[in-house]
């Protein structure tokens, strides 16, 4: 199963910004990157559960990114 995500920020330093603050925590199957001003989640997983629970936990970790003002 592969999951594509995008996410329009305010700019494109805002989705440079946000995509370093997750990558240290990404397995090899997750990759965040920063496309102009999108935020691009591509994700592979042998079970939508499997991506189900990958997706959950990068999303909590970019939320709180957010929180934490890496996002400007």
């Amino acid at each position: 199963m592969t999951v594509l995500l995008r996410r329009r920020c305010a700019d494109a330093g805002e989705a440079a910004r946000l995509s370093s603050a997750v990558v240290a925590d990404n397995p090899e199957y997750v990759r965040v990157s920063a496309e102009g001003p999108e935020l691009v989640v591509r994700l592979t997983a042998p079970s939508a559960a499997s991506a189900r629970a990958s997706l959950e936990d990068l999303l909590a970790c970019l939320a709180a990114a957010e929180r934490t003002g890496a996002g400007r």
